[in-house]
């Protein structure tokens, strides 16, 4: 293993800016594989999410002198977050589906509205895609309102295995919709 491998993110941003290749190359070999998988997620496209990673590589070696980073990881999830929306926002798909939503919604519609609804369908989405008995206790906890005690009771299983589905479920649900969120930030965006 290279020093360059092991050296800390703020050590190879300094290196970064002073033109450095072999620091550039670093934080690529580093983070590329997490934000294409971050962006294929997202997108579905390998080709979109090679391009969108190029893209932010791109610019961050082009303004490698004048960009202020304090955490890289989360600065370069963020511009691929970024160029993702603008891809979406770009994509004759998503004109689309913003004209059919507009079409369809009526007039008396909000934008807020329409994301809540949004973010509702996000969320019953999320739930219906957990397993099922995490499904069956997150449901029994937030819908029927039951105790970790009752669920357990009429699970028959355990309060701490009831603790460990909930969290499960939460975590999932947490994840699914941070994927989702994307989308209606971009449909926010074009109402």
């Amino acid at each position: 293993m290279s020093g360059w491998a092991i050296m800390e993110d703020s050590e190879l941003l300094s290196h970064l800016r002073k033109g450095e290749v072999r620091a550039f190359d670093t934080i690529y070999d580093r983070y590329w594989s997490d934000l294409f998988k971050h962006a294929y997620y997202t997108l579905k496209s390998r080709d979109l999410a090679m391009d969108i990673v190029q893209e932010v590589f791109t610019w961050l070696w082009l303004h490698r002198e004048t960009v202020a980073i304090t955490s890289l990881k989360h600065y370069l999830k963020a511009a691929t977050r970024f160029k993702m929306a603008n891809q979406l926002r770009a994509s004759k798909t998503w004109q689309i589906f913003i004209h059919d939503l507009q079409y369809t919604s009526d007039n008396s519609t909000t934008p807020d509205e329409l994301a809540v609804r949004e973010l509702t369908s996000v969320i019953a989405q999320a739930v219906d895609a957990l397993p099922d008995k995490c499904r069956k206790v997150y449901s029994l906890s937030r819908n029927e309102q039951l105790s970790h005690a009752e669920i357990a009771s009429r699970m028959n299983i355990t309060v701490k295995t009831v603790e460990n589905q909930i969290t499960i479920a939460l975590k999932r649900i947490r994840l699914f919709i941070g994927h989702s969120m994307i989308i209606i930030s971009c449909l926010l965006s074009h109402l």
